[in-house]
């Protein structure tokens, strides 16, 4: 590898359930349908992350990050898995998908900072369908709107004009500048995202005080359901529709009498799909993501056992 070259990094930013892994994946497959290198680096709340697992199914190389924020606690493991991946893969890009209580400028800040990395663009995007859910931890939201080189509205073909115009007059009270862009089925043209230059760091951290991170305050946390019990997708997906209102994302790989499935959802609302080809698991694995989740653990893990 050229010492010199610095790799294209996308920021891509987003509160819980927005479908930030959903738009990049699409983009991936385009880059590999280019063939490009692409390193996908994930970092999650709790202690294991699937979607990672699922995106080696397209044949790339990601790296997780896990039981903490990339931007305050999970500094040094950031910086020796970028140094780690410049050396062995070489990449030609790399996307990081920030979990959702991550500041925006103190990773674009860390990316910008360090040798082998371009910083190529930091993106938030907001779930139009339910933009009222973020009251709880609204201060991260605000900085993600603020802090952005482009605004990509998902879950656009779920709403009305109406309702999306009401999304855009409150992005713009924050933000007058970004371009705001939409994602119909987390589909977004790459040309839109990648190269899109620098947002101005310094007069950004210049107007926003050191102690932004809300992550105290907000207490989202995370907890995994490993079994080898199967289920129904519809006794499934009745107990998911069914959970405490503090819980509100719900990911993971189920097993089936005939196959196991992918579950996706947020604010009770789920997609069921079939488990890549290429993606063995033999487990069902299950993320709950809420406001003081743990609260609810033994006494979903309880249910969970009972269907």
């Amino acid at each position: 590898m050229d010492d010199n070259k610095q790799i294209p990094t996308t920021i891509i930013n987003g509160f819980l359930g927005s479908g930030k892994t959903t738009i990049i994946s699409h983009l991936i497959d385009y880059l590999i349908a280019k063939d490009k290198k692409v390193v996908y680096v994930k970092n999650e709340i709790g202690e294991m992350d699937l979607d990672a697992k699922l995106m080696r199914g397209k044949n790339i190389v990601s790296q997780e990050l896990l039981n903490g924020c990339i931007c305050c606690t999970l500094v040094g493991p950031f910086i020796a898995s970028i140094d780690e991946i410049s050396k062995e893969y070489n990449p030609d890009r790399i996307i990081i998908e920030s979990a959702g209580s991550a500041d925006p400028a103190s990773l674009a800040l860390m990316v910008e900072n360090h040798p082998k990395l371009r910083r190529d663009g930091v993106i938030v995007v907001i779930d139009v369908l339910n933009f009222n859910g973020y009251e709880k931890i609204d201060e991260v939201s605000k900085r993600q709107t603020e802090f952005t080189d482009l605004i990509v509205f998902n879950k656009v073909e779920e709403v009305d004009n109406q309702r999306k115009s009401q999304v855009v007059g409150y992005i713009r009270v924050l933000n007058e500048k970004s371009p705001i862009v939409e994602a119909p089925g987390g589909k977004i043209n790459p040309d839109l995202v990648f190269g899109l230059g620098e947002t101005d760091l310094g007069e950004f951290i210049k107007h926003h005080p050191e102690d932004h991170h809300q992550e105290k305050d907000d207490q989202i946390s995370a907890f995994t359901y490993i079994s080898d019990k199967k289920f129904t997708k519809e006794s499934l997906n009745n107990f998911l529709s069914n959970l405490p209102k503090n819980i509100f994302r719900v990911k993971g790989i189920f097993q089936t009498k005939n196959k196991p499935l992918v579950v996706n959802g947020v604010f009770n609302r789920f997609d069921f799909e079939n488990l890549n080809e290429t993606v063995e698991e033999t487990k069902t694995k299950l993320i709950f993501i809420g406001y003081k989740a743990e609260n609810n653990k033994e006494e979903i893990f309880s249910q969970l056992q009972s269907l």
